[in-house]
């Protein structure tokens, strides 16, 4: 355990239900231990508090942690989960949409430098790769972002 680290509010709330569930266990022995008799109330309570802390345990370990992962991977851009992650042909058409789509003038540079990278590297056509970024080029003469990729 690291205590530079703030503990979960699972845990936190696991550990108040869990010390109160002792604290109801020890004045149910010690009210035994002296009067003889079980006292109805506190075992009540005992249970309830552990019924609680298995009920909030179970909560949050199936909903909330897992919802909070989920919201908190889709906001800040974190991993995606196992098995839906896209594969470089469907980038690839997925990006020739894009282009074809004619979309803003920024987005279309950035498409079609991914694209043209593409190209270049997974399929191993530079000449593919150099025709898409002369088109570019043409297209948006002005454009800083080609002039890195076009070398000069």
């Amino acid at each position: 355990m690291h205590y530079e680290d703030p503990p979960s509010p699972s845990a936190v709330i696991r550990g108040i239900l869990g010390v109160a569930a002792v604290a109801a266990a020890v004045s149910l022995a010690i009210a035994f231990v002296t009067t003889g008799n079980v006292a109805w109330k506190l075992l009540a309570l005992f249970f309830a508090l552990w019924g609680a802390w298995t009920f909030f345990g179970q909560l949050f370990d199936t909903f909330v942690s897992p919802l909070g992962r989920f919201f908190g991977s889709a906001l800040t851009g974190g991993v995606m989960p196992p098995g839906t992650g896209i594969t470089i042909e469907q980038e690839t058409a997925t990006l020739e949409r894009l282009l074809a789509a004619d979309p803003a003038t920024h987005r279309a540079i950035l498409a079609g430098i991914r694209l043209a990278e593409i190209y270049r590297t997974h399929q191993k056509d530079a000449a593919k790769a150099d025709a898409l970024i002369a088109t570019l080029a043409s297209r948006y003469p002005d454009a800083p972002e080609l002039k890195y990729v076009r070398g000069g």
